[in-house]
């Protein structure tokens, strides 16, 4: 596997985690106990809020992938200096 593909894939899994934690995150807050002053959105809006990142960067990392697949694997240049 080539360096690109493995950042890729690295950066990938990392977004994963963390649109999964803020997923959880916010179905865990609908649960919990707050001070009943602080007012709340409705449940169908924070979530569409939540999934809304999660399709967007759906489609980031799609086009990425496909960019990082069409670059085929280039050598260094070297540079000449001080002859």
């Amino acid at each position: 596997m080539s360096v690109p593909v493995l950042v890729f894939v690295a950066c990938a899994v990392a977004c994963a985690v963390a649109h999964v934690a803020i997923l959880v995150s916010t179905l865990r807050s609908r649960t919990a106990v707050d001070a009943p002053a602080v007012p709340r959105p409705r449940a169908t809006v924070e979530a569409l809020w939540a999934v809304v990142p999660v399709i967007v960067l759906a489609l980031v990392l799609t086009a990425t992938w496909a960019r990082v697949r069409e670059q085929p694997a280039q050598t260094p240049a070297i540079m000449k200096v001080a002859q």
